[in-house]
């Protein structure tokens, strides 16, 4: 007996009808994987004009912070020409600078004794006690470089004092040593200097033994070298002393060996024992007049810098003291043109010494000298 099957056309359809049915699926599916292979080309061949292009203001990084100039004076307590810095202090980003004071133990600097808003509270809170002649002076000093390395951003160490006054505005002195690569660095060798004393050795060779003024321009990389000293420094505090001052009008004789200044020898020697002094423009950027009580010898101790008062600040003087671009070395018979890089320069960026009365004076002439800009 045979049954007969009442299955649905879905299950039991007939060869033929049942590839019928599949073939609009299958095409459908065909159809689609082509046109997705189509886009695909298309997007590999033009460009992604769909997508919005980056603009400068997402793109840009953020701006550097830039290079200080780390500012250090070496005072007694109160700045008579801080009314002078204030001046000068105004036409500066705040962002480019940074002060730092050693003044006597127990002074603070606050708006009731300085005119000068870039010395409030500026002072060290740990200075020395320091006495001319004496390695204290090389103390406060390490210490104000220590204190200004704290910042990253300083890069530039200039060392000031109480009558030093700036020659020109801050974008000049900024540019200036921003420019060069190198310290200034008043060094030279005195074949004349009996200052050197042979127990220095092996600390200080006397073929290093060096002489200038101290008040320098620092690149870092020398800050560091100064700070971290520990070898050099201990040597002049021992051997490196000043006689007496009764003792400076008569013969030297035996006693002249130790009649040595601390502050014109110690930068100058430890950057030549440390090979660094090819480093160094050597000369420095702070200006002195000298004059002599001993009219026949060259020594430092008949030499004072002559005191600038409000009669001898006339606007010829400072513009002198601007057109000056070459250097006279009498120790070192050598005369050398100021400038960076084979490029000529002006020498001097300071002056000292000036009085109060001499600040007021420089005020009122400021505008016919300080605005220069320098031409790199």
């Amino acid at each position: 007996m045979k049954i007969r099957s009442h299955g649905s056309p879905l299950t039991r359809a007939q060869p033929g009808r049942y590839n019928w049915m599949l073939t609009p699926v299958v095409v459908t599916l065909l159809v689609l994987a082509v046109l997705y292979k189509l886009h695909s080309l298309v997007s590999e061949l033009e460009p992604p004009t769909s997508i919005p292009l980056l603009t400068p203001t997402t793109s840009k990084q953020p701006k550097e912070p830039p290079s200080k100039i780390a500012f250090l004076f070496l005072v007694r307590h109160q700045l008579p020409l801080d009314f002078v810095w204030e001046h000068f202090f105004q036409g500066a980003g705040k962002d480019k600078y940074t002060v730092y004071i050693h003044a006597r133990p127990g002074f603070m600097y606050t708006k009731n004794n300085t005119k000068c808003s870039a010395f409030i509270n500026r002072q060290l809170k740990k200075p020395v006690l320091v006495e001319w002649g004496e390695a204290s002076m090389l103390q406060a000093e390490r210490l104000l470089l220590q204190e200004a390395l704290r910042d990253p951003l300083n890069q530039r160490f200039i060392l000031l004092s109480d009558s030093c006054i700036p020659l020109y505005n801050f974008r000049y002195i900024y540019d200036y040593v921003m420019f060069c690569q190198k310290s200034f660095v008043d060094s030279f060798k005195d074949a004349h200097d009996v200052r050197y004393n042979h127990k220095m050795a092996p600390a200080i060779w006397k073929e290093k033994w060096r002489k200038g003024s101290q008040w320098f321009v620092l690149i870092r990389k020398h800050a560091v070298a100064v700070v971290k000293d520990s070898t050099v420094f201990p040597v002049f505090q021992r051997y490196c002393k000043r006689i007496a001052l009764p003792e400076f009008a008569a013969s030297a004789n035996n006693n002249w060996n130790s009649n040595c200044i601390p502050d014109e020898h110690y930068l100058q020697t430890l950057l030549a024992m440390r090979n660094l002094e090819k480093e160094i423009e050597p000369r420095g950027v702070t200006y002195s007049q000298w004059k002599s009580a001993h009219q026949h010898t060259m020594d430092r101790r008949g030499w004072h810098p002559i005191t600038f008062d409000a009669a001898k600040t006339t606007l010829e003087a400072i513009k002198g003291i601007q057109g000056i671009n070459e250097i006279h070395f009498v120790a070192a018979s050598r005369r050398e043109r100021c400038g960076i890089d084979g490029k000529a320069l002006p020498c001097y960026l300071f002056a000292r010494k000036f009085t109060r009365g001499a600040g007021a004076r420089l005020l009122e002439q400021a505008p016919e000298y300080e605005k220069r800009v320098l031409p790199y």
